[in-house]
């Protein structure tokens, strides 16, 4: 069994229900299991975030009754690299505490609801620097991954994804967020699992990939 699973992709495209599966059956199986989520893995970032609040860099709608926030640090290119490494030092962070200490238990699985591909996308989002994951620091995001691990990328068609998440439709950062969950996998050689059937059958492919029974 591995010891680090990461599931990755946009929201809609069924992670939650994925990573709830599979904690279950983990657990039935005898393990020691630990789910992640690190949507918003903001802690030495969030001083950053709150400068930004301050200077206009981070803005609200309210759309219908739907508040959508947006990050503009692209209008400042020292605020946009300043935003990078600090959110490669939350990252890094994640990586010494949780897991570093499941890689050396071997009863311990960890579960990672989203990780250093999601992460990367959101970056480049908020940043527009869209070949972030090409660049020097890019790579040292990625190798926080360890080599061990499965990444699932798990990726939906884009009616479906709106459907599960409605609000999409109005965010106007969602096209290009979307394109980057459809290209990042093959960019860096992950194969990904397609959720546009049955919930049966994405839970055959993972459970194939996780190896644990359906």
């Amino acid at each position: 069994m591995k010891k680090i699973i990461n599931i990755s992709g946009i929201d809609g495209s069924g992670k939650t229900t994925i990573v709830e599966w599979l904690a279950e059956r983990l657990q039935a199986e005898g393990y020691d299991v630990e789910v992640k989520w690190l949507r918003f893995n903001h802690v030495l970032t969030k001083p950053l975030l709150g400068l930004c609040r301050l200077l206009g860099l981070t803005k609200y709608e309210n759309i219908d009754g739907t508040r959508m926030g947006y990050h503009e640090f692209h209008r400042s290119r020292i605020i946009s690299w300043l935003f990078v490494y600090l959110q490669y030092l939350d990252a890094l962070r994640v990586y010494l505490f949780h897991v570093v200490p499941v890689l050396r238990n071997k009863d311990r699985v960890l579960i990672l609801d989203r990780f250093i591909h999601d992460i990367l996308i959101d970056i480049m989002i908020d940043t527009g620097i869209e070949d972030l994951d090409r660049k020097k620091i890019g790579r040292a995001f990625l190798r926080l991954i360890p080599d061990d691990a499965v990444v699932i990328p798990v990726l939906r068609r884009r009616e479906l994804v709106l459907d599960a998440r409605p609000e999409s439709r109005i965010d106007k950062n969602f096209e290009a967020r979307f394109e980057l969950y459809e290209e990042i996998p093959g960019r860096h050689d992950c194969r990904p699992v397609y959720n546009n059937g049955s919930l049966q059958e994405i839970l055959d492919a993972v459970g194939n990939i996780v190896g644990v029974q359906v």
